[in-house]
Order: structure tokens, then C-alpha cells, then sequence
């Protein structure tokens, strides 16, 4: 039984959408596992938010703090200039929830104190800490190895960027890894490396973390040419692989099933708003601009994720 806890700091009260008859049958069967979620709502100005300590990464302020005996992550950017990213790293994890395969962010506001703010005027975000290490960290087991970055700044399409052979052989080893790359696809995150996924050898489980990175480009678009790219040279997909590229797909549909793009830019205007910058002295000309690229990207990459999912099932339909 794996248990997770809902952050006691809340500023809204949207959060869940209760889930049908086939989607909790969709998760059990891909987890496998049952977790609770406990929910608290308690004024951080009420309550006493211990500060432990203060840590600096290389792009981050990182505090750890206690609130009501737990201990969780307190964050912030150190280039104040980046701030959007708490917003975008609130809107994954509010998409991730239903999964259980990450950890849960709640926004600290701009105008708002809290211990370990070191940008003052600017938010941050509180996290849960996630079982286990990041695999990086953990070079005696074989999710050492694991390379799921669908990433190359240079845009190239060659058989080593973006989703990869390597990638769909990877994702076999343990049956959330497809999971975690079906939510990458929807949300277009290019940026899940090894720092950022963390395993727990105790509980067989993966946490995905800091997600925010994502609808900055049309990754099911360059997803579906790579895939064309593979079946024009061949490409002989095992049974395993051919397993784990249904779990794709079927994660990838339960999320257009369950968010419209309509939902999704509103509940990014959401998390905008309690942020703070909504703000006429944090709505720039270049946010304001930001937020469009992002709602196009929403847009377009729904589209996409409809053609990637025609082309797995070929794939998968073809499978002999």
C-alpha cells in the first residue's frame, strides 16, 4: 500500500475530478497498487511552518520546511526572471495526480510570506518529497541506465533524439516507465532526465518530479515522425515492446479523455492567477506572450496526440 499525502497549504478548491468505472480499472491495472490521499486545509498564517535549512541547487533555492510534523520541499527558481515555471510545474502535477507517479506541488504566491522565500516578491512552489533517490543516484540497479529524455535543442530528427529505440526498449523494464512516458507525450515534456525521476527499491515505485518543462513544443507531433521513421527502416518491435506501447497509448487517451485543451488553458489561467501574475506588475509584454505560445501548444499538440495515437495502433494492430 503506497500512501500519499495532500499538501496541508491550499489556495483552491477545484482540485480532484472524481474518476469513472473505466479509469480506475485503466489504473489498476497499470500500477497495480492502491494509494490514499489525505487532505488538509490549513492557513499557512495559522499554523507554525518550520524552516530546516536552505540549500542551493544549480537552478534553484531549495528549503526544507515542516508543517504540522511532515517535512516537505519549499522551491523557487534562482533567476527570478523564470518564475512561469511554478505554473507550469503546478499544471503537470495537477494532470499526473489521478496516476500516482508523482509528487503533488502547490503554489506559493508572489505577494504571499512563507519561510525560505528568498525571491520575496516572487512564488514558489511546495512539494512533496518523493520516496527513494533519484536514479542517477542509484548505480547497482538497472534504472541507472534508463534515458527517456525526449529532448535535442538542435530540433534534429536523427535516430538518437527525441523518442528513441532505446527509449521503447527501456520503458519494458518496469510497467509505470510507459506510464511516465505517455504523460511526458501529453504534456509535452522534453525534459526527463535523471535527476528529475526518482525509484524506491523498497516499494518497486517511480516518482516524477520537477515537470516543468512542458507545452513549449509539439512533442506527439515529433513523436509520431519518429515512429514513421522507425516502421520506414524496419523496425521490428518485440512483444514486450508492443506491451508497453499499448500502456502509452492507453494513458495518453485516459488524459484527452479526461482534459480538453479548453480545460487544461483554463486550469493554466488558474494556477496563473495564484501565482500572482496576473498582477499588472508581473504581466509583462514577453509573460503575456509566453501564455499564448503555451496555449497554442496545448491546442496543437492535442491534435497531435490523436494522430499518435492512430499510428500506435497500427503499430500495435499490425503486430504479429
Amino acid at each position: 500500500m503506497v500512501t500519499k499525502r495532500r499538501l496541508p497549504y491550499r489556495y483552491d478548491k477545484k482540485w480532484g475530478i472524481l474518476m469513472g468505472v473505466r479509469t480506475l480499472i485503466f489504473i489498476v491495472y497499470c500500477l497495480g497498487m492502491t494509494f490514499s490521499i489525505m487532505s488538509q486545509r490549513i492557513c499557512t498564517e495559522e499554523e507554525n511552518v518550520v524552516l530546516i535549512n536552505t540549500i542551493e541547487s544549480k537552478n534553484s533555492f531549495i528549503s526544507y520546511v515542516i508543517i504540522n510534523e511532515h517535512t516537505y520541499i519549499f522551491k523557487q527558481k534562482k533567476d527570478a526572471t523564470k518564475q512561469f515555471s511554478v505554473v507550469r510545474d503546478a499544471l503537470a502535477a495537477y494532470v499526473a495526480e489521478g496516476f500516482g507517479i508523482a509528487h503533488t506541488v502547490e503554489i506559493i504566491p508572489s505577494h504571499k510570506y512563507f519561510p525560505g522565500k528568498i525571491h520575496v516578491t516572487c512564488p514558489g512552489v511546495i512539494l512533496t518529497i518523493a520516496l527513494g533517490n533519484t536514479i542517477r543516484s542509484q548505480p547497482e540497479t538497472k534504472y541507472y541506465n534508463l534515458c527517456l529524455k525526449q529532448r535535442n535543442i538542435r530540433g534534429k530528427l536523427s535516430s538518437h533524439r527525441w523518442l528513441t529505440e532505446t527509449i521503447i526498449h527501456q520503458i519494458t523494464w518496469h510497467k509505470q516507465l510507459p506510464i511516465i512516458i505517455g504523460l511526458d507525450l501529453f504534456l509535452c515534456n522534453t525534459d526527463r532526465h535523471g535527476g528529475n525521476l526518482f525509484y524506491d527499491p523498497k516499494t518497486d515505485s517511480f516518482c516524477a518530479i520537477d515537470m516543468d518543462n512542458i507545452f513549449r513544443r509539439d512533442l506527439p507531433a515529433l513523436a509520431c515522425r519518429k515512429l514513421k521513421l522507425m516502421l520506414n527502416n524496419n523496425k521490428q518491435f518485440t512483444h514486450a515492446e508492443i506491451e508497453a506501447l499499448k500502456s502509452v497509448r492507453d494513458t495518453i487517451q485516459y488524459l484527452l479523455d479526461k482534459y480538453t485543451a479548453k480545460h487544461l488553458i483554463k486550469q493554466l489561467h488558474f494556477f496563473i492567477k495564484q501565482a500572482g501574475i496576473a498582477k499588472k506588475v508581473l504581466r509583462t509584454e514577453k509573460m503575456v506572450k509566453k501564455i499564448a505560445r503555451h496555449e497554442a501548444t496545448i491546442v496543437q499538440s492535442r491534435a497531435s496526440s490523436y494522430k499518435l495515437i492512430a499510428m500506435l495502433n497500427k503499430i500495435i494492430n499490425s503486430f504479429q
